[in-house]
């Protein structure tokens, strides 16, 4: 009898439990923003006008706030301040909020003021857009997303950057097959944002280009003093017999100017295949020349026994 009960309770606490979930939907609550990036250069005293995209994901109407806020950069990531003011807090106009309807999509018209002060270099920020006033936002489970802003004003700004490293990943001489991964570490040690582009022709000793590798292809921005390993792409392989010294030539350009940073990576491909094929190569022409020399040997004593 008291399992019966037990049961009977169990089932009603199962069916009370799935009615409240049904009756009580938790609704999803989302945002996309576009683009996730935009760069801007131009002169102090300039007024920039554009616009973004706001969705609202959610299944219900929802109001969004954007705030904005500083980042920088450590070790090839975005590294944000909450609460930190961004110096393009004062110069980005944008609506106080935006109010969509489930599934709805607005274009957003914004103005950058640029003051006639406002100093050379990389200026950047990030647009926040979330579920909850700034205000509320410490105390809220709130829903946002992000757009990052690069501006340069143009003045006295030091493009300057470093190669930190250039060698093939792994950091190996002698190589099985010819390697399609490299380390390619920048610096920017300037004070504005860089975007280095460039590519690696993997060449043999006869100058026949075998490999083209794109460098940073997906467009990484680095900013000030930091620095990134950046990614490599293949764009076409040439299959040949791999044998041998090859080398690997970098061209990476950056900034306005360009520059050009050239450099060269040596290796050697040897696989296991030819090391032993070779081997066993040279150990017929060693028993070769060791028959040969012994046959000789005997037709120089047999003429002289004549």
């Amino acid at each position: 009898m008291r399992r019966s009960r037990l049961f009977f309770y169990c089932f009603l606490f199962l069916i009370l439990t799935a009615g409240f979930a049904v009756i009580n939907p938790n609704p999803v609550l989302a945002v996309t923003v576009g683009p996730a990036k935009i760069e801007y250069r131009t002169n102090a005293g300039n007024v920039i006008n554009d616009t973004l995209v706001l969705i609202n994901e959610g299944e219900t109407k929802q109001t969004f706030w954007p705030a904005f806020e500083k980042f920088t950069e450590m070790n090839g990531e975005k590294q944000f301040f909450p609460g930190e003011p961004a110096e393009l807090d004062n110069w980005i106009k944008l609506p106080e909020s935006i109010t969509l309807e489930p599934k709805e999509q607005k274009i957003i018209p914004f103005t950058i003021e640029v003051p006639k002060n406002a100093p050379p270099g990389g200026h950047f920020a990030v647009i926040w857009w979330g579920t909850a006033p700034e205000g509320q936002r410490q105390m809220s489970i709130i829903t946002r997303a992000g757009i990052l802003v690069y501006l340069q004003v143009s003045g006295d700004v030091n493009e300057s950057a470093q190669l930190l490293k250039f060698a093939p990943e792994g950091g190996r001489l002698i190589w099985g097959k010819i390697p399609e991964n490299f380390i390619v570490l920048f610096k920017n040690s300037g004070n504005t944002y860089l975007k280095p582009q460039g590519e690696i022709n993997v060449k043999n000793i006869f100058g026949n280009k075998l490999i083209n590798l794109a460098v940073n292809s997906v467009n990484i921005i680095l900013l000030p003093d930091g620095e990134k390993n950046l990614q490599i792409n293949k764009k076409f392989y040439k299959s040949s017999f791999a044998f041998g010294f090859y080398k690997a030539e970098l061209n990476l350009r950056w900034g306005d100017k360009p520059e050009l940073i050239h450099k060269n990576a040596w290796f050697f491909v040897l696989s296991w295949q030819q090391a032993l094929f070779s081997i066993i190569i040279l150990v017929l022409l060693l028993f070769g020349l060791k028959k040969s020399i012994r046959k000789y040997s005997q037709w120089i004593v047999s003429k002289g026994a004549k």
